[in-house]
């Protein structure tokens, strides 16, 4: 709905509307990722949580754009771009496994989501984690375009 304001304008009425601005801020996502934009991998893991993001639980950020650092995430491209990264709807930030148990709780995924927050697997999930991030890019060149492609042409 507008708000409408009358002005004489040479003798006669004006009315001219406006818009009222939704005081309502809104609600941040339950989990914000942090991805890298440029690894195929990455994106086909993005384009999955997407389609899967049905209740807009989840926003995505890609740290590879012009901008991010000045954006005021708190969160350096470097550090993201070593692992991934998201924050709570609440401001917690959450670095590597943690981020996939919470995306795929919130994707509707309860099996996967539920073996990544067992916290007696960590110490084999974290290395194997944090290994696999610092080799992405290596790996993501020789399967990653095909990932990409299957997620694309099966999740449209």
């Amino acid at each position: 709905m507008g708000n409408f304001a009358a002005s004489p304008a040479a003798g006669s009425a004006v009315i001219a509307f406006t818009r009222m601005q939704n005081t309502h801020p809104t609600p941040a996502p339950a989990l914000t990722l942090y991805y890298d934009g440029q690894c195929p991998l990455c994106l086909a893991e993005i384009e999955f949580l997407q389609s899967r993001n049905h209740r807009g639980q989840l926003g995505f950020v890609d740290v590879t754009q012009t901008g991010f650092e000045a954006a005021g995430h708190n969160i350096s491209c470097e550090a993201a771009m070593a692992q991934i990264h998201g924050r709570t709807a609440d401001g917690q930030v959450l670095v590597g496994v943690p981020v996939f148990a919470t995306a795929y709780k919130e994707a509707n995924l309860p099996v996967l989501a539920w073996v990544l927050s067992r916290r007696w697997l960590m110490p084999v999930l974290q290395p194997a984690y944090v290994l696999f991030a610092k080799h992405r890019q290596a790996i993501s060149k020789r399967i990653g375009p095909g990932v990409l492609r299957l997620s694309k042409r099966f999740l449209r």
